[in-house]
Parts: C-alpha cells; structure tokens; sequence
C-alpha cells in the first residue's frame, strides 16, 4: 500500500485539536438547516436513500437534525475562523443556521465538532471519487484518522466520535464500507474493515444488521487471513452487542464460529476482541444464545484467555463471559465442568481497580467508561447466587465508580439500582474479595457503606437484632423489638401477625418491605449451627432462594435424609413454606435425591484419577497448557492442570497425587522450561518434581515443545534426565489440530517409549542419553 500524502488542511485543524484551540465557520443567516438540506438532497437524488419507507426517511431526518443540534456553532463565543470553507458546503450551512443550543449542550463538544466534521467531509468526497485502490485506500485512512483522534479526546471523545460516527453513515460512507468489504483486493478490504471496526456506534450497528450482516459473515469466513481477523474479529465483536436476534443470526450462520477459532491464535489483538464479543454474546444474547454458545464449546475456549498471563483486558473479559454464562441454571452444570469458573475469583483477586481503570481508559472503546446500559447489565450479577458473578460485577462497579467519580457522574449507578445490590454484598458476603470491592465502590460513589453482619443469625442476640433494624431503614421499630426481647430465633420464625399486633406494625406496606428485608437475610444467613446436615445448602441448589426455609424445617426436625417423607401439607402447615410452586418443586428435589447418590460417594474416586496431567512452566508454557487442555477435553479426556492458589503443603500434596493417581503425563517444553531444574538437586523446582514424580511412577510421558533449545543433559538432576528418552511431538500453531491428533496417538495406549511411533513424532534434539 503506498504512503498517503497529508491533507495540509486537515493537519493544520488536527494541530489546533491537540493545542485546544477552537475555531467555527463562517455565520449566515439566510442559509437552510441542515435537516431541510438533507431533505432536499434526498427528494433530488433519491438513489443515495436505499429506502422506500416514510418511517427510514424520518429516522434519517432525525439523526440528521440531532447531528446538527449536538454540532451546531455558538456565534457569540466562538470566532470565526478568516479565509475558510465556502458557502455552497452543506456542513457549514447546516451547523451554523440551526439557532438555539439544547440543554446542558457542552461547548467543548460544538467546537470539536465544528472543526472536525468539514475535514471528514472532505475525507470522504474525496473517497467516494478515488480513481485508484491506493487513493481508495488513502481517503479511508484519513477518515481513521479523524476518528480515532476523536474517541481519545479527554471527556468528550464519545460525544465527539459518536457525532462523526453518524455524519459518515448520513453521507453515505457506512454502505459504502459495506460495499469495500466485498471487493477482491485484499488491502481494500483490511482498510474498510479497520475503518468499519471503529465507527459502529449503536445507530450504525442497526445499519449493518439490516443491510449488511451477510458481508459481515462472509467475511468471518476468512479465517486464515491475519489482516483481516484482526478488524473483522473486532467488527463482530461489536455486532454481538447489537440484538438478541443479530446475536443468533450470527451463532447460527457462523460469526460465533470464527470467534471460536480465532480463540486458539496467539495474536493479542485478536484474542482482546475474541474475548470482547464472548462476553457481548453473553450479556446481550440472552439465555437461548448462552444455550447456543455452551453447545459450541465457548465455555472450553475460553479457558485458554481466560488463563493467558500476557493481557489483563483478555483475561477480564474471558472471566466476565464466562461468569455471566454461570449464571443461567440451564446450563450452569456444563460451564462448571469447563474448568474455566475456577480462574475468576483468583484473577480478580490479583486486580487493582485504579490501575485497571486507566487500562481501561486507554481503549477507545471505554474511553470515557461505559454506558448506563451497559452497566445496567452488570446488577444481575450481583444478585446472583454466584460468587464468580457475584465478584467480577463488583470488580467492573468499582472500576466504573472510579472513572465516573472523576467525570462527576456517580448519580448514574443509583439510576440503575446498583447500590443496594452493593450494600447487599457488603452485608452478607462471605467472600473477602467480593466484599472489600463492593466497599470500595460504595466509598467511591460516595454512598454509606453498612456493616457487615454476623452471619449467623440464629444465635443473634437482641442488640444484632437492633443493628439489622437500624442498617435496613426500621429504626423506629427498635423499641417495640427490644421490648419483646426479639432475637435471632424469634425474627426468623416471625408471623405477620405477630409483626402487627405485638411489634405494632400497622401499615401493611410496611409490613411487606420488612419481610422483603427479612427474606433477604434468611437466604443469606449460616445455619450451620443448627443445620446439622446442610438442608440450607441443599435447598440452595435447588433454588437459592429456597435458602430462606431452612430455619423454618430445621426447627421441625426435618433434615435431607428424612425431607422426602414429609408431606406437601406439612411443608405448608408446620413448616410456613406458603407458595404451592416451591413445596412441589422442593419434594420433587427431594425425591430425586434417593435415586441419586450423596455427594460424597458420587463421580468417579480419587483414586481412579485423571487421563492427563499436564506439566508447564508458568512464565512461559501457561498458554499451551491451556490449549492442550481444551483440545484434550473436546477430544474426550479429563485434564488436571493446576489453576488454584494454595498453600504450599497443600499445593504440594495435591500436585503430587495428581501426577501419581493420572495415566498420562503430557509435559510442555516451551522457552526456558528447564532452566530452573539445572542445579535442583533437592527438588525445590514444581517442574522438577513433576517430572520424577511421573518417571518414578512409571507413566507415559509425551514431551510436547514449542521452541524448545534442549539443555545440556549433564546439567539436568539425574532423577529426571531419562525425560529426553522419550519420543515427543513439535507443537505446530498453525496446524493444532493435526498436533493434537499425533498427541491422541499417544494417549490411546502407545508408550512414547516406543521408538515405532514414527519419526515424525520424535523430538528434535540430539541422540537419547544411554541408561543411566
């Protein structure tokens, strides 16, 4: 592609951008609007349109007219710039005779936009008459430019470039992108799909899902071309966030595919928006698409970004994925046997929200935060029975409270009821991590942070009883329960009647906002106390809000191995379980239970072990090690390879009798992964261990390198120096698939002793050490 010449205009306004000087054309009185201006071009040339509806005309018109609302000059505070434009260019006419300024209109945002929107109008002119793929190309990247200046812009970069977004789809540019992606030249295609990736704002999402969509697919279907994954990984990383019904179409007609695929390269661009449009499918699909996406193994890959240690953003937004996948109980189960939940909470664990903010911020996409919308979506997941859920929610609020609080925005998290979800958290979490950053965000927003409370409210005395009544808003009502000396016993087991006559509660709309209170800490409260045989957890699984029975069948003498004996009638009577739904559902729980064994004698025992244990060096070898597992699942095989934090002499027997108890040991030989096992002659290495553990036990290795250097031999323990001895496979990225086959060769009863395997499965390196 040649070098573009600069545009000594453009350059000139985009200096004046970057020193903050402000400039407007020039002011005309007696010149049209630029809504009846766009009219009228539309009645001349009607062929611009592609519509034939009054109501796409009219949704025209009125984006047009905001467009010249939100670009429009102030001609008594800005100057006017000598010696520019023409009184024939629409965008002059148009953002200089629409008089008046809307409300709270920031004219910061005008003055950007009035020195930006005549240069893009050019850029795209000048475009749409290129008479060469290289000027083609040219023209387009002047257009990226202006754009992406425009997002970066301190606090009002969105307003700024959503204006130029939409003033590029009322000049044509948008369907003529979508034409560009069709075109044979390969460059052509790069530039409209870089240029497409950042100008799909909401208005221009609806665009492309009417009209274009099927480009979009075809376009997915390149897998294997580098430059364009990039772009059209990000384009569909977008698109996934437009509509349940987009999402669907391109699940099913192979957008979500290729997503899939993409997962398994090792270029950071790509699997930032891989993991990007995961977690928009997730949270904007809906609970049929989240079907879909466990159906297609979405929860498997995103194991691999989730565990990659080389992008924090592509690590956040896998965890995020797959945390909203967990919560629909529909397919909870398959998400869990992913392995993938297990990586969230300890991820967040690692995170500083402050620093995370500004990496945030410096993506175009989140430069100025997120949306209420898209926050709005995060509440559910607080509320959620989930602690994964629970956890990443409460770590995106408070990277958002911190963003917000500087642009003094923090009312928003009110609107979209997220504070009580929060102080809910802070009350009755269990969890450290999720309540310390529920607090944080609280204090950011400037809002009370309650206290926590003792979790086990059975054993409450009156004074706890007084606290919860003061943190949830019924302070007045202190003194009638302390006259009754209410504790933890009475107020969970406290009739309405007795809330009105004895504790004098007369209004009955109060009385159903105490006992919204009260449901809420009976399914949070730990009975562990007097729950001798976990019914609360038992019926939590069954539904979490099944929680708030437990104290009401414990104290009839029911627990899990007589709950199938009980009566529908007895639920209802003795133990207060009042909706007909929940008492059919719990003993229908309850007699499944028989059929099935207790938990601990169910599944396959310790003993029998895993197929595969995989050995790896974290600081190099950790995103191999999560493909291999992926692959290795999809291909039927139970993984073991270590994901949990914990203490030494825990982390050290269970590492150690996962090795001893799997029948194959896959090591992965990536830069470097010897080096610390050279002079280890105590064994204070973990790969070090893992290697003899396996060679004392006899399993099948098979050594899996990825630009590997083989070390000198004398320089490694001799407890592990007979690992070289055996045949291994070279990991080839580009053809996974065929690596992983030759793997499978190997696991299905082939020692990679055996020197029959085949030369082409040996390792590269020199002649195997003699028996020592």
């Amino acid at each position: 592609m040649q070098t573009c010449a600069p545009n000594p205009i453009r350059s000139s306004r985009r200096a004046s951008m970057a020193t903050g000087t402000a400039s407007a054309p020039r002011h005309g009185d007696t010149e049209p609007c630029l809504v009846h201006q766009i009219k009228d071009e539309a009645l001349e040339h009607p062929h611009l349109l592609h519509i034939t509806d009054l109501h796409m005309v009219l949704t025209l018109l009125v984006s047009a007219y905001k467009l010249c609302r939100l670009a429009m000059a102030n001609s008594e505070t800005l100057a006017p710039e000598p010696g520019y434009g023409s009184q024939e260019e629409w965008w002059t006419e148009g953002l200089e005779t629409c008089q008046g300024v809307s409300p709270g209109m920031n004219v910061d945002i005008q003055a950007a936009l009035n020195r930006i929107l005549p240069d893009l109008h050019q850029a795209i002119s000048a475009t749409k008459q290129a008479g060469s793929p290289q000027d083609l190309q040219c023209g387009m990247a002047e257009i990226l430019t202006l754009v992406e200046e425009a997002w970066v812009m301190p606090t009002v970069g969105r307003e700024v470039a959503k204006g130029l977004c939409d003033g590029i789809r009322l000049e044509g540019g948008l369907d003529l992108l979508l034409s560009l992606l069709q075109s044979a030249d390969l460059d052509t295609k790069c530039q409209a799909g870089k240029l497409l990736e950042q100008i799909l704002v909401a208005e221009n999402r609806d665009r492309v899902a009417r009209i274009g969509l099927g480009v979009i697919l075809n376009l997915s279907k390149e897998w294997d071309s580098p430059p364009l994954a990039q772009s059209t990984s990000g384009i569909l990383e977008h698109m996934f966030k437009h509509s349940e019904e987009t999402c669907f179409q391109l699940i099913s007609d192979g957008g979500l595919d290729a997503i899939l695929y993409w997962c398994r390269w090792n270029d950071p661009v790509v699997l930032r928006h891989c993991a990007t449009a995961l977690a928009n499918c997730a949270m904007y699909g809906g609970q049929a698409n989240q079907r879909l996406m466990v159906e297609k193994k979405a929860a498997e890959w995103l194991f691999p970004l989730a565990f990659s240690k080389e992008d924090e953003l592509i690590q956040f937004h896998a965890c995020l994925a797959i945390a909203v996948l967990a919560t629909n109980k529909e397919i909870e189960k398959e998400v869990e046997r992913s392995g993938t939940l297990a990586l969230v909470e300890p991820f967040i664990a690692t995170l500083n929200p402050g620093q995370f903010a500004c990496t945030l911020l410096g993506s175009s996409d989140n430069s100025q935060g997120r949306t209420a919308d898209d926050l709005q979506r995060l509440v559910p997941l607080l509320d959620s029975s989930r602690l994964e859920a629970q956890c990443i929610a409460a770590f995106y609020l408070c990277v958002e409270a911190a963003i917000k609080a500087k642009q003094k925005k923090t009312k928003i998290f009110t609107e979209i009821g997220a504070i009580q979800s929060l102080k809910r958290i802070v009350c009755y979490s269990s969890n450290g991590t999720t309540s310390t950053l529920a607090k944080k965000a609280l204090r950011m927003m400037d809002e009370e942070v309650p206290r926590r409370l003792l979790p086990t409210v059975p054993n409450w005395k009156p004074l706890e009883v007084q606290n919860w009544l003061q943190q949830i808003g019924f302070a007045k009502y202190c003194p009638h329960f302390l006259d009754h000396q209410v504790d933890g016993d009475l107020l969970l087991r406290l009739t309405e009647e007795e809330l009105q006559v004895d504790l004098r509660m007369a209004s009955s709309i109060t009385r159903k906002r105490f006992f919204r209170e009260l449901t809420e800490l009976k399914t949070y409260a730990n009975y562990s106390t007097c729950d001798r045989s976990n019914l609360a957890d038992w019926l939590g699984n069954v539904d979490p809000k099944f929680r708030q029975y437990t104290y009401n069948l414990v104290t009839c003498g029911i627990d899990r191995n007589y709950l199938h004996r009980v009566t529908e009638q007895q639920l209802q009577e003795d133990c207060q379980v009042e909706v007909g739904f929940h008492r059919v559902r719990i003993l229908s729980a309850a007699r499944e239970m028989l059929h099935s064994p207790l938990p601990c004698s169910s599944g396959k025992s310790t003993s029998e072990g895993t197929d595969v244990f995989i050995s790896y060096r974290r600081t190099t070898g950790s995103q191999l090690a999560s493909l291999l597992k992926v692959h290795l699942q999809l291909h039927g095989f139970s993984v073991f390879l270590d994901v949990e934090k914990l203490e030494a002499g825990k982390f050290e027997d269970k590492l150690i009798q996962s090795v001893m108890s799997a029948r194959n040991f896959v090591l992965v030989l990536s830069p470097g992964a010897l080096d610390k096992c050279m002079g280890d002659t105590e064994r204070q290495d973990w790969v070090h261990k893992e290697i003899a553990t396996a060679l004392t036990c006899g399993k099948n290795i098979i050594p899996v390198t990825d630009h590997f250097e083989w070390p000198n031999p004398e320089k490694l323990p001799e407890d592990m120096r007979a690992v070289l001895k055996f045949n291994g496979i070279k990991w080839s990225h580009e053809y996974q698939e065929a690596t992983i086959d030759k793997i499978n060769r190997f696991l299905q009863g082939r020692s990679s002793r055996d020197s029959s395997a085949g030369s082409e499965n040996s390792l590269e390196c020199g002649p195997p050490l003699g028996q020592t």
